[in-house]
C-alpha cells in the first residue's frame, strides 16, 4: 500500500516475518475523479480558510459585544426605578462583626443537604467527562475498524490499537473542557495519554525493524490528528470558547458558497460570459470579477448560515443542546471530517464513515447523559456571583475552574459586567446582539426584572449541566436587580480579590448582603491584593447601620468568613467548593 503521491518503497511497515502491521499510506488508483478531488482538496480548504477568518472575526465580534453591553450598563434606564426600600435602623445589634479566615484551612459543618451538594459538585464533571470518553472510545473503535476495512489490512493487536489510540486523541481534548478545572489536572491528562501513545509506539519500533518513529509520529499521527487540535486550540481558548463554534460554523458555511460559486461559474461558459458582461459594462477588471464571484457565493450561502445559527437558537431554548455539548460536538465532528479525507482515496463515499462514527457518539452521550440524569433527585440549588469587575482575566479562570463543578449542582446567576461578559455570553444573547436586539435584556424597572426572574431557566440541560443567567442592568437599576438576587438565591459567593477604596459598588454590595443575606449563606474570597483593612472598616460600618429586618441582627455568630484563594491547585478550589456548598445548605437547615 503506497502513501499518494510517493513511489510506495517505504510505506509499508513490516513487523518481522508476520506481514505489515501497520501502513501508513493509502494507494491513489489512477486519476481521481472530480468527488475525491472536492473532498481531498477543496473541503480541507474550507475548513482551513474558515478557521483563519473565523478567528479574527469571533475576536472582534466579542470586542463589539463588550462595548456594546459597557455602553448600555453606563447609561440610564430612562424610566422611574424605585429605590431599595428603606427600613429604619435601630441601636446597633448586640454582637460584632469579626473578619475570620477559617474558611481557607478549616472545614466546614455541612448538613446532609451540603454533602449531597459537595458530592455532585465534586464527580459531576467527572462522571460527565466519563461518559464522553465512553463516547469517544465507541468512535474511535468504529473508525479503527473502517481504516482496516477500507485499506484492506489484516487486523494485527499492535495496529489496530494504535490507530484506536490515534482516534481517541479528541477523548483528551473533550476531558480537559468538561473536567479540567486546573491547569495541573489538565496536563495530566495530555502526559497519560502522550505516555500510552510512547509505550505503542516502542512496541511497534521494535516488532518492526524498518519502521521508524517519524512514519509513526509525523506521517500518522500529526497527518490525522494535528491540523484539527490546532484549528481547535485556537477555538477553545476561554476568551472566545463562547461564541467561536456558532462563528466558525457560519464561515464554513460561508466559504463554502465562495468555493461552490467559482467552481459552477468555472464549470459554466454562460454564466460566466454573463457575470463578464456585467462587469464589463460595469468597468470592473477580471480580478475584480473574480473577487464578485467570491462574494456573491459567500452572501448566498450566508443566508444559510444564518439560518444554521437561527437552528442553534432554537435548540439551545429547547434545552436540546447546551453551550458545552456544542463545543464538544464540534471537536468531534471536525476530527470525523478531517480523520476520514484520507480514506477518500480509496473511494469518495468513505467520508461518511466520520459521519456515523459521530452519529454513533452522539448516540452514546445521549444514552449515558439519560441514565446519568436518573439519579439526580435533590433540589438544585441557586448561586448568586459578585466580583469586583476589575478583576479581569482572574475572575474569569476562577469562575472557568468553580463553575465545571458548581454548574453540575446548580445554577449561577449574576450581574453582566465587563469582565464576564464575554465568558458567559448564551448563543441566543449573543445572536440577539447581532440582530441589534442586545437592548431587550437590559432590565429598565421592575417589571422587567419580575419577567426576567419568572423566565429564568433553573432546570438542567439534556447533559445535566445548568445554565448561568446574566442580568444586564443600566447604571440606575443594578442596586434593585441586586437586592432581589440575593434574597432568592441559596448561597452567595462575592470575590473580593483586589477590592479598595475604588470599588464603591462592591460596598454598597456588602451592605447589602449583611442586610438581607445571613452571613452563613456567603462566602467572601480574597488574596494578597484585598485591602483586607479597608474590608474591615466597610464591614463595620455597615454592621452599625443594620436594618431592623435584617437576619443577622438575632445571629450568635456574626464572623464575616474570608477564604484566601490563588488558584494554584486543585486541593483549595475543592476547599472553596465545599464551602459555598455549605452555605447553600444554609438555605435548606432554616
Amino acid at each position: 500500500m503506497e502513501v499518494p503521491g510517493s513511489s510506495g518503497t517505504n510505506s509499508a511497515i513490516h513487523g518481522g516475518g508476520q506481514g505489515s502491521f501497520l501502513q501508513l499510506g493509502l494507494r491513489m488508483k489512477g486519476t481521481p475523479d472530480p468527488i475525491t478531488l472536492a473532498l481531498t482538496g477543496q473541503l480541507p480548504f474550507v475548513l482551513l480558510v474558515a478557521a483563519i477568518l473565523a478567528l479574527p472575526l469571533s475576536l472582534f465580534l466579542l470586542w463589539l459585544y463588550r462595548r456594546a453591553v459597557l455602553r448600555s450598563m453606563r447609561g440610564r434606564s430612562g424610566t422611574a426605578v424605585p429605590s431599595t426600600p428603606s427600613v429604619p435602623t435601630s441601636s446597633p445589634p448586640s454582637s460584632r462583626i469579626e473578619l475570620s479566615f477559617d474558611g481557607t484551612s478549616a472545614s466546614p459543618t455541612m448538613v446532609p443537604y451540603a454533602e449531597a451538594l459537595f458530592r455532585q459538585a465534586s464527580r459531576g464533571p467527572w462522571l460527565a467527562a466519563a461518559i464522553y470518553c465512553a463516547a469517544g472510545g465507541c468512535y474511535a473503535f468504529v473508525m479503527s475498524l473502517v481504516w482496516l476495512v477500507a485499506t484492506r489490512s489484516s487486523f494485527h493487536p499492535v495496529r489496530f490499537l494504535w490507530l484506536f489510540w490515534t482516534y481517541a486523541w479528541p477523548v483528551v481534548l473533550t476531558a480537559n473542557l468538561v473536567a479540567g478545572s486546573t491547569q495541573r489536572k489538565k496536563a495530566y491528562l495530555v502526559s497519560g495519554y502522550f505516555a500510552v501513545l510512547g509505550v505503542l509506539a516502542a512496541i511497534a519500533l521494535e516488532l518492526s525493524p524498518q519502521l521508524t518513529l517519524w512514519q509513526l509520529i509525523i506521517a500518522h499521527w500529526l497527518v490525522m490528528n494535528g491540523p484539527p487540535t490546532v484549528l481547535l486550540l485556537a477555538f477553545l481558548v476561554r476568551r472566545i470558547r463562547a461564541v467561536g463554534p456558532l462563528v466558525i460554523t457560519f464561515m464554513i458555511v460561508g466559504v463554502m458558497g465562495s468555493v461552490v460559486g467559482l467552481s459552477i461559474a468555472g464549470r459554466s461558459d454562460r454564466i460566466l460570459r454573463f457575470v463578464a458582461g456585467v462587469c464589463v459594462r460595469m468597468g470592473f477588471s477580471g480580478k475584480t470579477m473574480f473577487w464578485l464571484l467570491i462574494l456573491i457565493g459567500f452572501i448566498i450561502f450566508g443566508v444559510v448560515g444564518w439560518a444554521v445559527l437561527q437552528g442553534v437558537r432554537r435548540l439551545y431554548e429547547r434545552k436540546l443542546i447546551s453551550d458545552q455539548s456544542l463545543t464538544c460536538d464540534s471537536i468531534w465532528l471536525l476530527f470525523s471530517i478531517v480523520q476520514t479525507i484520507d480514506l477518500v482515496f480509496e473511494g469518495w463515499w468513505w467520508i461518511f464513515t466520520g459521519l456515523a462514527g459521530f452519529i454513533i457518539y452522539k448516540a452514546v452521550v445521549k444514552i449515558g447523559f439519560s441514565r446519568l440524569r436518573r439519579g439526580q433527585t435533590y433540589q438544585a440549588p441557586k448561586l448568586l456571583l459578585l466580583r469586583v469587575f476589575s478583576l479581569g482575566k482572574r475572575s474569569g479562570h476562577l469562575f472557568n475552574a468553580l463553575g465545571k463543578h458548581w454548574l453540575r449542582t446548580g445554577s449561577v446567576r449574576m450581574i453582566a459586567g465587563p469582565d464576564l461578559a464575554t465568558s458567559t455570553v448564551e448563543p441566543h444573547e449573543f445572536l440577539d446582539f447581532l440582530s441589534g436586539k442586545l437592548a431587550r435584556r437590559f432590565i429598565d424597572g421592575p417589571q422587567a426584572l419580575d419577567l426576567r426572574l419568572r423566565e429564568m431557566d433553573t432546570r438542567p440541560d439534556w447533559d445535566g449541566r445548568f445554565r448561568v443567567t446574566d442580568f444586564f442592568c443600566h447604571d440606575d437599576t443594578w442596586k434593585m436587580v441586586l437586592a432581589r438576587l440575593i434574597g432568592e438565591s441559596d448561597a452567595v459567593l462575592m470575590d473580593l480579590r483586589g477590592f479598595s477604596q475604588r470599588n464603591a459598588g462592591c460596598s454598597h454590595e456588602i451592605e447589602e448582603l449583611l442586610n438581607i443575606a445571613t452571613l452563613g449563606r456567603v462566602v467572601f474570597v480574597v488574596d494578597g491584593t484585598t485591602d483586607v483593612a479597608f474590608l474591615e472598616g466597610v464591614a463595620k460600618a455597615g454592621w452599625s447601620r443594620l436594618r431592623t429586618d435584617s437576619p443577622n441582627r438575632e445571629r450568635e455568630s456574626s464572623q464575616l468568613r474570608l477564604f484566601r484563594f490563588t488558584g494554584s491547585h486543585s486541593a483549595e478550589l475543592a476547599q472553596l467548593l465545599r464551602w459555598i456548598c455549605a452555605a447553600a445548605g444554609e438555605t435548606s437547615a432554616v
